[in-house]
């Protein structure tokens, strides 16, 4: 079953949250395609290269907000 999209709030932005598979999730920003996201095993969420399609590992506040949002309105840990 597919999941919905739905909307949260970072920072007083609003971001469009579309689940795809195997735990990614595409983000819209302003109405415009901004990142996909991937959350791993130990449970840290990373951002995804459009070049490469692998995560990338970097320390990013915006992914991590995005992520703690994403996890809430999932409400899983």
């Amino acid at each position: 079953m597919e999941e919905e999209s739905f909307y949260i709030k970072v920072n007083g932005i609003v971001y469009e949250i579309i689940p795809e598979e195997e735990g990614t999730f595409t983000i819209f920003k302003s109405g415009a395609e901004h990142m996909q996201l991937l959350r791993n095993r130990n449970k840290k969420w990373m951002r995804i290269d459009y070049k490469t399609d692998e995560p990338i590992l970097e320390e990013n506040k915006e992914v991590e907000d995005v992520g703690r949002l994403i996890d809430r309105a999932l409400k899983r840990e």
